[in-house]
């Protein structure tokens, strides 16, 4: 019995899923000064109430750690929340696209910026992108810009382009392509990769990201993710994070990444980072700096990702950043520095540079133990696995875009190579640690839907993807909880329910262990507590 301590909170009657091998399950938690202070049986639990412990029974419902979110872009979500909702499920064709742009020109003064996200050619009714004709009926004295759900791709009007000094003339950058029409030559108004750079949009302030970073954090909160890795981080997120945290208005852990290298409309900080001396690791248990995040490639749902072999039904096989020999220096440079690197590679070839970069390093620096990672890393071979295995890097895999993105890549892929798209399996048998996560706002945020797919390899259509890559469960909920805590190197403080750890707790409608696994996608999170305190509740 302890008489000298006195829980702030004790969670009981609950089923507790630990995420813990050594102590799998639970029935209370014990929660002091923001950490987990016992773990265990309820009666053991109760000598922590003291006369201000607040108890909190969640009838017999099932506990997790909170999520960790390893691969997002939390400031860009936040922002996009304040722009136009061009996703399907809001604007499910170019008609309904150019209904909200007319609306929103309508009330706009003359010349000033219309900005949207979110629409997917693929599941709009015309099958086809927005083009700068199409927003020139609706928005002739505005300039418009609309990204696609991947990031990776925009449509302009021609006052946006002729703002940005884009014109026929105009030279496509390396890593990026302007598009033209076949035939005439002329400007669509669509931009990709690196072109999107080019486009002249104007800069956020830091009060608009803070903003939108509160509306951002309220859905991290509904979804039960308690930790985001920021994969883009600029200078005003990284001061706007800082000012949210001074002022206590931060209720999400962020995990930056610092964007390495000027690309696709944002910021490079590799010198200015490298030149400070900040290494992995600095920070506090809200914001913690991971290191630098480079890109190598697109995406498949834009047939931008740089694949071995053609897409379907085409010659094109996406766009190649850069090569080993020109991109490997910066990645030893970093690590030598002591920083962690994440690199985006989606296509094999773009795998195949990024481990080949990291093979170069490790010749000179030990980065076994760093935990470096590859983002997406969407259609490994067996050969790049066994190479990453003998690297220990990690496979950040996107296993979201099954779900929502899966019917595209079933189309440009075939049925073949979908087989080993973001290969949980492989990972599995390989002992490759491989969180998941949703890319947000690429795709929706909620962790249930990255769960379901790992298990279930279905699109949000229903299409069934493949039964290769299957997994069980629990080795989907680890890949939300303890692996994505062990991407960051915080496997005892983080992603799991233990003593000592943070109090980063959520507790869901229902048990995922015994439900239909066509159900998981429909659980809701009911509590979710971050640093022992409540944050949510449905």
């Amino acid at each position: 019995m302890r008489y000298y301590l006195e829980a702030d909170t004790i969670i009981m009657n609950a089923r507790v899923f630990t995420m813990d091998d050594l102590q799998p399950r639970a029935e209370a938690i014990a929660i002091k000064d923001g950490n987990i202070a016992y773990v265990g049986s309820e009666e053991e639990a109760f000598s922590w109430k003291g006369e201000n412990t607040q108890i909190v029974d969640v009838n017999g419902k099932t506990v997790l750690p909170g999520f960790i979110e390893s691969h997002t872009h939390p400031v860009e979500y936040g922002l996009n929340l304040l722009k136009l909702d061009c996703r399907p499920n809001e604007t499910p064709s170019i008609g309904a696209i150019l209904k909200k742009v007319k609306e929103k020109a309508d009330r706009l003064p003359e010349g000033e910026w219309i900005r949207g996200w979110g629409w997917d050619d693929s599941r709009m009714t015309e099958k086809r992108n927005p083009t700068r004709w199409d927003l020139d009926k609706v928005a002739p004295n505005h300039p418009v810009i609309l990204e696609r759900t991947c990031k990776h791709m925009a449509v302009c009007n021609s006052k946006a382009l002729e703002i940005s000094g884009v014109s026929e003339n105009t030279s496509s950058p390396d890593g990026g392509h302007i598009e033209c029409e076949k035939g005439t030559g002329k400007l669509t108004g669509l931009v990709q990769e690196k072109a999107q750079g080019m486009i002249a949009v104007p800069q956020y302030k830091v009060k608009d990201i803070i903003k939108g970073m509160k509306l951002a954090q309220k859905d991290f909160a509904k979804w039960g993710i308690t930790t985001v890795h920021e994969m883009g981080t600029q200078a005003n997120y990284f001061r706007a994070y800082q000012e949210m945290d001074m002022n206590k208005d931060l209720q999400v852990r962020i995990r930056p990444w610092f964007w390495a290298i000027d690309q696709n409309g944002f910021q490079g900080y590799f010198d200015e980072v490298l030149a400070l001396g900040i290494q992995s690791g600095l920070g506090d248990d809200m914001i913690k700096v991971q290191g630098m995040k480079f890109m190598l490639d697109g995406s498949v749902g834009g047939k931008t990702a740089a694949v071995e072999m053609p897409y379907e039904n085409e010659e094109n096989r996406g766009i190649l950043y850069d090569n080993a020999d020109h991109f490997s220096p910066f990645v030893k440079q970093a690590l030598e520095a002591g920083l962690r690197v994440a690199i985006h590679g989606i296509g094999e070839r773009a795998i195949e540079v990024a481990i080949t970069a990291f093979e170069r390093a490790s010749t000179s620096v030990d980065i076994k133990k760093m935990r470096n990672r590859i983002e997406h890393c969407g259609l490994p071979t067996h050969d790049h696995l066994r190479r990453m295995k003998n690297l220990e890097l990690i496979a950040a895999s996107s296993i979201g875009f099954v779900y929502y993105l899966g019917d595209s890549y079933l189309k440009n892929l075939g049925e073949e190579r979908v087989k080993r798209v973001y290969p949980h399996r492989y990972f599995k048998e390989y002992n490759i640690v491989a969180p998941g996560n949703s890319d947000l706002p690429v795709t929706g945020g909620n962790p249930w839907t990255g769960i379901y797919a790992a298990v279930n390899r279905k699109t949000i259509s229903g299409q069934v993807l493949d039964e290769t890559q299957n997994i069980t469960i629990h080795d989907a909920i680890k890949a939300y909880t303890a692996d994505a805590a062990y991407s960051s190197g915080e496997e005892h403080l983080i992603g799991v329910i233990r003593p000592s750890a943070k109090a980063d707790i959520i507790v869901v409608s229902e048990n995922p262990y015994e439900i239909d696994v066509e159900n998981l996608i429909d659980i809701n999170v009911e509590y979710t507590f971050l640093n022992g305190k409540l944050i949510y509740n449905q």
